[in-house]
């Protein structure tokens, strides 16, 4: 746990090798510290140091009442500062894809480089037709009315960390046949369970909080990301469109865009090995 300048504390686990370059890695949403990558040898292989941070309210890191994403990147800077990190890759899955790019933008040299994967994109990117009910209906309400969200929080509070593929089923509404896939390795479903349990900690506060922030102005120009950025998405993501991150390509032209075709939104677990190479190029 790190102990920042505003007296708050943020939370963090660290995996792979911890003499390698060091990689943060944002989860989902929700999530925690404890959202990763099963299987660890791959990080230490590449010789990537990951660091998996929380947001506010998520986990042990403490909650940051009328935050703006934009301060996440605040955040990020003292975090390496107490980290003694001169320079970072920087990776954001799902809903800490917004996250990742809001540091790509606003911290310069300090990223070297940085990847969304399977990320939200900024309001408008998709039209709402392309998100499922549920979805559609949640990215409606948080900016206008967050405290509408609260019932659905609670509701994955109490079903997430005991059952986690039903909560992102339900999102979905019914996983495609590659998340099935994912899902049938017992060792993705026993991280998940772990990292629900993780996220929904304190309350689901910071559920809200976070999706609010996201389907809300981002505050920062993905245009103005300089340095090397990958975007995966797969095309038959059910969660988040795959629009989403096209929107975030057509703004960013250098970046290198991934489409991976049949893919649901849960790939990463399949394509960690070729995501982690490419931040460590």
């Amino acid at each position: 746990m790190l102990a920042l300048a505003s007296g708050r504390r943020l939370g963090l686990a660290e995996y792979g090798d911890p003499k390698g370059a060091p990689v943060l890695v944002f989860h989902g949403l929700p999530g925690s510290r404890r959202q990763r990558h099963p299987d660890d040898s791959i990080a230490r292989e590449l010789g990537a140091r990951t660091v998996h941070l929380e947001r506010p309210g998520f986990g042990i890191s403490d909650p940051a009442p009328g935050r703006a994403l934009v301060d996440w990147a605040k955040d990020v800077a003292e975090a390496c500062d107490l980290l003694g990190f001169e320079s970072v890759r920087i990776a954001g899955i799902s809903g800490g894809g917004p996250y990742a790019l809001a540091c790509a933008a606003l911290l310069g040299q300090r990223v070297r480089r940085a990847a969304a994967v399977s990320g939200v994109g900024p309001p408008g990117a998709a039209p709402p037709s392309d998100f499922t009910p549920l979805v559609r209906l949640a990215f409606a309400l948080a900016p206008r009315a967050p405290w509408s969200i609260r019932p659905f929080a609670a509701l994955g509070a109490a079903l997430a960390p005991r059952l986690p593929e039903k909560y992102f089923e339900a999102l979905g509404t019914g996983l495609n046949a590659a998340d099935r896939r994912v899902f049938a390795r017992a060792e993705v479903r026993a991280m998940f369970v772990e990292d629900m349990a993780c996220a929904f900690a304190q309350s689901g506060r910071a559920f809200t909080e976070d999706l609010r922030l996201i389907a809300s102005p981002w505050g920062f120009d993905p245009g103005a990301i300089e340095v090397p950025l990958g975007l995966w998405h797969g095309t038959e993501d059910r969660i988040v469109p795959v629009a989403a991150t096209r929107a975030v390509a057509a703004r960013v032209p250098r970046a290198d865009l991934h489409l991976l075709a049949g893919e649901g939104h849960f790939f990463v677990f399949e394509r960690w090995r070729e995501i982690l190479a490419r931040l460590m190029q």
